[in-house]
């Protein structure tokens, strides 16, 4: 008995030591990549580090925001550029809009929170994230490199691209430190590599608003709840003929909870989704002749594809645009932040129930399918303090999902009540095709 504990145990040493082993060889090849970066790929590396103050993923693109403190003169800088640069020195270089104040270079790789640098179109392989300069002194031009220096509490993102023709790339963003010279550098990197999405991972989320007692707008015998319902359920089958991997929210007429571990508000980032589009029906108190879609979007971003949305469901349902003016920002897009007498109305409820008012500005997305889904991209902030509601606790990430909330038309508009119950192949048809053309799925 005491010899078979014996082998037990030196085997396990063995097997300990082993693990060991195989984690030194990782961390010298590791190292030794970053000594060929330095010392080989870039010859005109710089010492000086760029910090980098903000980087998120919202949706498929990334977006960093920082700045470098170094001895130039502005008058010779021809161009200024991030670049994810290989070891075998290939380089895929990004426009920046940046601006220089004396010795500071200040650069964003986007002033729009969908903006930035698309992951989806990143090749397989390992990079280094840098800043590339390239400037020009009495008539010689000097190419000169920065890494890299996470000043914020962020350190990696895991990333699953798109699934197009049942693949899929997993991409790693990392922030380390590394020992050369006696100098502590720090860096970030990024490795693409072919990797199927795991089960708990989506491509999209489909939110049918409303759902069991909140049976939304209603129009006799029809409920909005119900029949969004019914519109959900045929356009995630129609997506995933597109071969998307796709999440509905609710699959049933029941009630879903805004916030909490299966809150509808927390859903689409639990699983890692690029997209989340929330399906809702309409309604005036007005007398209205004509109706129309309003799709609303977030603040700050690029809003080509909610005006993709907007004029394929005009033209493949014979709908319209909606004639409602109010946050509307092009034909039948419309962007809903809070208001000035909404943040006091915020402000006196935190009063009187006691709790510290939230940071909500005229930035701040009014929807919250569209404000908590995207994380500090979009100014999420339902950190439970307010008791009344429960818990984002993705509302500080900065990893977001880029979120739409589409307005199908106006239950009250008979004419709309008419297309929207008639016409559910053709509203279907037209999502999926401008989710088709925008993310460029060609099967």
């Amino acid at each position: 008995m005491l010899k078979n504990k014996k082998i037990l145990i030196f085997v396990a040493t063995i097997i300990i030591l082993l693990m060991l082993l195989v984690y030194s060889l990782n961390n010298t090849i590791s190292n030794k990549e970053i000594e060929e970066l330095i010392e080989k790929s870039l010859e005109n590396i710089q010492p000086e580090l760029v910090a980098v103050n903000k980087y998120i993923v919202y949706g498929t693109h990334l977006n960093l925001v920082a700045k470098l403190d170094a001895n130039f003169v502005d008058d010779n800088i021809n161009e200024v550029k991030l670049v994810f640069k290989s070891i075998e020195g290939i380089e895929i270089p990004f426009n920046v809009d940046y601006t220089i104040d004396k010795n500071e270079i200040s650069f964003s790789t986007s002033n729009e929170i969908n903006g930035g640098i698309n992951l989806e179109t990143i090749a397989q392989g390992k990079y280094y994230i840098l800043l590339k300069i390239v400037s020009t002194l009495e008539g010689i031009k000097s190419y000169n490199y920065y890494l890299l220096n996470n000043k914020t509490k962020y350190k990696n993102i895991e990333y699953y691209t798109i699934t197009k023709n049942e693949r899929n790339n997993k991409i790693n963003i990392s922030s380390d430190r590394y020992l050369l010279n006696g100098i502590i550098v720090s860096y970030m990197n990024i490795t693409v590599k072919e990797n199927k999405l795991p089960d708990e991972i989506y491509d999209i989320v489909i939110d049918p608003g409303h759902g069991g007692n909140d049976c939304g707008a209603v129009k006799g015998e029809y409920k909005e709840a119900q029949i969004v319902l019914e519109y959900s359920l045929n356009l995630k089958y129609k997506l995933e003929e597109l071969g998307l991997k796709v999440k509905l929210v609710r699959e049933e007429d029941e009630y879903i909870d805004a916030y909490g571990e299966k809150g509808r508000g927390v859903i689409p980032n639990l699983v890692k989704a690029k997209y989340v589009f929330s399906i809702h029906l309409n309604s005036s108190t007005e007398s209205m002749k004509t109706g129309g879609v309003e799709i609303y979007s977030p603040s700050n971003s690029n809003l080509s594809f909610p005006k993709l949305m907007a004029d394929n469901i005009v033209n493949i349902t014979n709908t319209t645009y909606s004639p409602n003016l109010l946050y509307k920002v092009e034909d039948g897009v419309y962007v809903r932040n809070y208001i000035k007498e909404e943040i006091i109305e915020a402000k006196q409820c935190a009063s009187s129930s006691g709790y510290k008012e939230y940071n909500i500005t005229t930035e701040t997305p009014y929807m919250f399918m569209i404000r908590e889904t995207g994380g500090i991209a979009t100014k999420a902030y339902i950190d439970g303090r307010n008791k009344d509601y429960g818990i984002n606790k993705y509302y500080n990430s900065n990893i977001g999902t880029e979120g739409y909330l589409l307005e199908l038309g106006f239950m009250s508009c008979s004419n709309d009540l008419d297309n929207i119950l008639n016409g559910k192949n053709s509203y279907v048809k037209a999502i999926a095709t401008s989710i088709q053309q925008y993310l460029n799925i060609t099967n």
